[in-house]
């Protein structure tokens, strides 16, 4: 019998494979037959060594099972769903928030929500917004890995030497930051250059859309079809408005790292030349050896938010395991798939730092474990998080590559904000009623 549901320790297999049994119309109850589970996710390196160790705990759990992992770091979506349109598909794939669209509304994904009890699946357990994004009513299409909020990474180091104090409460302005990132930003050697920034320029929409809703506005209508009025709307101008301003300032590293990214961005910060970083829990794995080691004195702190506004709005990415209805293995691969977001699953996971974990119990534990307080900061900031438009609305990714535009065609080519704004909505507006 199988016991592997962490804080739910205790014989479930007889009731999973009961419920098991109607759902797949089989005629008598029994053990599953030996089997081999296919698993489609992104992971590389160190993460997918990690994944294998979770893969590796399941087959101990499940004799006679094999479960095998089927990484593309590249052109995953397009890989996974031809894979099912074929009618080869892996048995549980990992969804991340801005595919849920393509999979759930062409119903790709099965729906976990009458399985969730013989899981032992506790829904309370979870994230209230993670849990959101895989939800379309009482259905639930995956069932939740990991997540992160995007933060702003401060190097205390960098922010004392310029006699810059963190705010103490949880929330500031942009004003707040501002004369932050122009104190922090020093040109040392008088050659003209600055040799520390005060921060990297958020070029891309899921790195700018949080200063979008934390000026109290929205890059689409509330229903999600529209981007006119939203994406050049007053709030979004004033948040593009402010992210150019710290370029156009000089706070922020030249225009050749807009268009091209900033790859030096993560050394240069952790090496005291740039006193904020905007990114995820994704990035934290970079520095935990020198904040262990003292070389990086980190905080983490909340994205600051328009004066008019009294509080700061995140942005979210989640992931969760989803299983196609066509799985060749489909009682197996739910019952995969409920393994693989299981407490015990998780807490395995969570030692490569990547993300935070979806239970709310597990995170707390890494947190409590934590003796540099960057873990509990991290989960402070979940609360007011939205998950991504990307989760709602399906090919966001055609929307972000237009997005880039708007803040590139001021600070590239000097056009006006609301003219290539207005422009950039018009385009975005075609693709949405496709």
């Amino acid at each position: 019998m199988l016991t592997y549901f962490g804080s739910r320790q205790g014989t479930i297999g007889g009731t999973l494979t009961a419920a098991f049994l109607v759902a797949a119309g089989a005629c008598s109850p029994g053990p599953p037959a030996a089997v081999t589970l296919r698993v489609a996710l992104w992971a590389g390196g160190s993460e997918l060594e990690i994944e294998q160790r979770v893969a590796d705990r399941y087959e101990t759990l499940r004799p006679g099972t094999r479960v095998v992992l089927e990484s593309a770091p590249n052109g995953y979506e397009e890989r996974l769903l031809t894979s099912i349109a074929a009618g080869r598909p892996p048995d549980v794939y990992l969804l991340d928030s801005p595919d849920i669209p393509t999979f759930v509304d062409r119903g790709l994904a099965v729906d976990f929500e009458p399985y969730q009890e013989a899981l032992g699946f506790q829904a309370d357990s979870v994230f209230p917004q993670v849990l959101d994004a895989f939800r379309r009513g009482r259905s639930l299409f995956a069932l939740p890995k990991d997540f992160t909020p995007m933060v702003l990474y401060a190097n205390r180091g960098v922010l004392s030497r310029a006699d810059i104090d963190i705010p103490a409460s949880a929330e500031w302005t942009w004003d707040d930051f501002r004369r932050a990132a122009r104190a922090a930003t020093i040109d040392r050697d008088g050659d003209g250059r600055p040799d520390v920034y005060g921060f990297d320029f958020p070029r891309n929409l899921y790195q700018w859309v949080p200063f979008v809703w934390s000026a109290g506005g929205d890059i689409l209508s509330p229903e999600g079809n529209a981007a006119s009025g939203f994406m050049d709307g007053p709030a979004a101008l004033d948040a593009y408005a402010f992210l150019t301003g710290l370029a156009e300032d000089g706070l922020t590293p030249g225009a050749q790292f807009v268009q091209q990214g900033d790859p030096a961005r993560e050394a240069r910060f952790a090496s005291g030349g740039q006193a904020f970083l905007l990114s995820g829990h994704w990035t934290l794995p970079v520095f935990r050896d020198l904040v262990e080691a003292g070389e990086l004195d980190l905080a983490i702190v909340r994205i600051p938010h328009h004066p008019s506004q009294s509080g700061a709005t995140s942005v979210l990415y989640a992931s969760g395991w989803a299983v196609p209805p066509n799985a060749a293995n489909l009682r197996q691969a739910i019952d995969l798939a409920g393994f693989l977001a299981s407490p015990e699953a998780q807490r395995i996971r969570a030692r490569s730092g990547l993300a935070i974990p979806s239970r709310a119990d597990v995170a707390a534990e890494f947190a409590a474990r934590d003796t540099t307080g960057v873990e509990a900061a991290f989960i402070s900031l979940v609360e007011g998080a939205r998950v991504t438009w990307g989760a709602q609305v399906r090919d966001f990714s055609r929307v972000e590559a237009l997005a880039v535009e708007i803040m590139d065609r001021r600070l590239l080519a000097g056009e006006d904000l609301a003219s290539s704004a207005a422009d950039v909505a018009r385009r975005v507006d075609e693709v949405l009623r496709r």
